[in-house]
């Protein structure tokens, strides 16, 4: 009973103890540090500890793109030969998986120091004490954010290692346990080099490589995702409660300088946010882009293999493939919505709350605030794409005529 006490104890202190900012960058950073990377200057860094994951995130790229090398030639000579145009396409969509990990991680390490600004300024906004942090309802927004990352990051490191150790399994399971049929060497993904990877220790090697490369891959991608979630998440909170914090404040109550220094702090506050959203866009606006118009390729490469049949092994990674594609859509377009809505809010905050015997100084103010808010802050892939829950729709229309198209070219 005493220990049972003590445990409910803890659990309840734990539960008392405010959230720091790095709870909702936690994922991010573990996904973060398996490639040797480090998206943000940390505060506890240390020279050694950068030194040997930077030299981690060399050795980690240099075998991902020299995957994606041998994964483009395969793709080129099947194409320039007219043979194995179904492996190709199979292959495309893995090339364009692995194309836009490389350019997410490339894109983010080149984005340090403007991320590290965006991670410093949220530090400085971030209540510290508990009492702080009630208003803004943290541990809801926490809770909320850790559900989406959890399912995120949990269906996509199921599917890359369901392709990873598929052969494994398959030559434990088939030949090694039951005996069924000769084991025949294949890697992962289709690839070509200079020498014949299937016999000698050289396959286990190639195997390794791809293993490697393709969790890297997986890592930068997911780490990218769920860094810019966090950051929308922590921005949609700050918006909630500024409106909460507008539509609760009562005008004429105080001295007119009182309810003028109020405002003031409001408009100031209103302009943090919307310069955060403004980075937000300009560090992940390149990173959008390539999610939207890779999940197209990919979503039309997958349902092209799923229609024309096939092995049921490979019909199931195929469709763990295309609904990891789907999840990745909807969680970036979701948190999007939210971040509009949120938004918009302020001006309806700034509506309701009672502002009638306010000076004339005052409503003036509020005239300024209410017009920034009719223009909400949005999730922008560069200048080509405003995201919301309508772009998914829009991707489908897209992938389906990539879909279309192919079939055509396909059954002619």
């Amino acid at each position: 009973m005493a220990a049972k006490k003590q445990t409910q104890e803890s659990k309840k202190q734990e539960k008392s103890d405010p959230i720091p900012l790095d709870g909702f960058l936690k994922y991010a950073n573990v996904f973060y540090l398996s490639i040797g990377m480090l998206a943000y200057d940390h505060k506890d860094s240390d020279k050694r500890r950068e030194l040997l994951l930077h030299w981690m995130f060399i050795g980690q790229m240099v075998n991902l793109n020299a995957v994606l090398i041998s994964e483009l030639i395969y793709v080129f000579l099947a194409i320039s030969k007219g043979s194995n145009f179904l492996e190709a396409t199979m292959n495309l969509s893995f090339i364009g998986f692995v194309v836009v990990g490389d350019l997410k991680i490339w894109h983010i390490w080149h984005q340090r120091k403007r991320l590290t600004q965006v991670v410093n300024e949220l530090e400085n906004l971030h209540p510290e004490r508990l009492d702080q942090q009630e208003p803004y309802n943290i541990e809801y927004h926490l809770n909320g954010y850790s559900r989406y990352s959890k399912f995120y990051f949990g269906m996509h490191l199921v599917l890359i290692w369901t392709y990873n150790l598929y052969w494994a399994v398959y030559y434990l399971v088939c030949d090694f346990w039951l005996g069924v049929r000769t084991f025949e060497r294949m890697l992962p993904y289709y690839c070509w080099v200079p020498w014949d990877w299937s016999s000698g220790f050289s396959y286990y090697l190639m195997y390794i490589s791809q293993n490697l490369a393709g969790q890297a891959c997986l890592s930068g991608q997911l780490a990218a995702d769920m860094l810019m979630c966090a950051l929308v998440t922590l921005v949609v909170m700050h918006f909630i409660r500024l409106s909460g914090h507008i539509q609760g404040h009562v005008t004429g109550i105080l001295s007119p300088q009182r309810d003028l220094e109020f405002i003031q702090a409001v408009v100031a506050y209103h302009q943090r946010l919307l310069h955060l959203c403004q980075d937000i866009n300009e560090i992940f606006g390149v990173s959008l882009l390539c999610n939207f118009v890779s999940s197209s390729f990919i979503i039309c490469f997958v349902g092209f293999q799923m229609t024309i049949g096939g092995k049921i092994d490979n019909l199931v990674m195929l469709v763990l493939f295309l609904f990891c594609a789907m999840v990745q859509v909807f969680m970036i377009a979701t948190h999007a919505q939210r971040l509009i809505d949120a938004s918009e809010q302020i001006g309806q905050a700034v509506y309701n709350h009672d502002w009638f015997y306010a000076d004339l100084r005052y409503r003036k103010m509020l005239v300024l605030i209410v017009k920034r808010a009719q223009q909400p802050s949005r999730l922008k892939a560069t200048i080509f794409l405003n995201v919301s829950l309508v772009t998914v729709s829009d991707l489908l229309q897209l992938s389906y005529k990539f879909f279309a198209l192919l079939r055509t070219m396909y059954s002619t």
